[in-house]
């Protein structure tokens, strides 16, 4: 078959690729703030190029400033698929004032938007709030709606937070934005174990050398980001070798919100033996001091 001739493959990817060249080319953003209304990514970036599969994409990451992001929706992303090493960090440093706590991070959540141009009164508050909660927590989240009540339900909270402890931080954060996105429902918090003491997957791309962590762990899974399209499956990283520049990479590009909430609630430096346990997960064992300035 044609597709599995290396010549004609080749060819029909020069031709790709010499479309993309003759195609106008994106706006620059001024404050270096990205969204890809396809993939649904968000970058900083020095230029409207898509940083991981450059030459090969056809859409150009669009500048906040020409076109404001469509929905909340597309951050939940960063917390259900990219790896949950800041949701760690941040389980790892909040000890007390749980609900003060949580109103704080609803407030940087809040100035974020505002930052990235999500126009608050143009967003669902179901929404802005479900988004939130995925990005925090980096759980699935589930909801149960009647005529009084709005309950989330996190999946396979245990995994990353003690439920007392991020249920308090919640309770916080909820009255918060129950007060400022004018929700007249009651709201409120259940857990649901899915994964029980089975082992959550840690995945590497080699195409576009992005690495996730979702869902149960398996030998490879199809690209959470875009599935109908992409062609390559990310691997276990126990099956396949990767270098920490793709985890630097994709720390340094992905929009600050993680780092705004650590800084907003730590109460000193993050312990250096915090970030470099979690790292070894990842097969990260040098170079700490580079990885930590990238996520505090």
């Amino acid at each position: 078959m044609d597709q599995m001739n290396p010549m004609n493959q080749m060819n029909r990817m020069q031709m790709i690729k010499a479309k993309i060249d003759s195609l106008p080319e994106g706006g620059v953003s001024a404050s270096n703030h990205y969204w890809c209304v396809t993939c649904k990514k968000f970058f900083v970036l020095d230029k409207p190029q898509c940083p991981y599969m450059s030459g090969m994409c056809v859409n150009t990451p669009i500048a906040v400033e020409n076109l404001a992001p469509e929905s909340t929706e597309a951050l939940e992303k960063f917390g259900l698929f990219y790896p949950k090493i800041s949701q760690r960090i941040l389980s790892s440093i909040i000890h007390d004032r749980y609900e003060e706590t949580g109103r704080q991070l609803a407030q940087i959540y809040l100035d974020f938007l505002k930052e990235w141009k999500f126009d608050i009164s143009q967003q669902q508050p179901l929404q802005t709030v479900k988004s939130f909660i995925i990005l925090l927590t980096g759980c699935e989240t589930a909801q149960r709606i009647n005529e009084k009540s709005i309950t989330f339900v996190l999946m396979d909270a245990a995994k990353i937070w003690g439920k007392g402890t991020i249920k308090e931080i919640l309770k916080g954060s909820l009255a918060y934005l129950k007060e400022v996105l004018n929700i007249n429902h009651v709201l409120g918090l259940d857990f649901i174990d899915i994964l029980g003491e089975k082992e959550v997957g840690k995945y590497y791309c080699a195409k576009c050398g992005m690495l996730f962590e979702f869902g149960m762990r398996r030998d490879s899974v199809t690209c959470p980001l875009m599935s109908q399209k992409c062609m390559f499956d990310p691997r276990h990283i126990d099956n396949t070798d990767f270098s920490q520049d793709s985890l630097l990479k994709q720390l340094e590009i992905t929009p600050d919100i993680y780092r705004r909430f650590i800084r907003g609630v730590a109460q000193g430096p993050v312990p250096s033996e915090t970030i470099s346990g979690i790292l070894k997960e990842w097969k990260i064992t040098d170079r700490q001091d580079e990885f930590a300035k990238r996520l505090v």
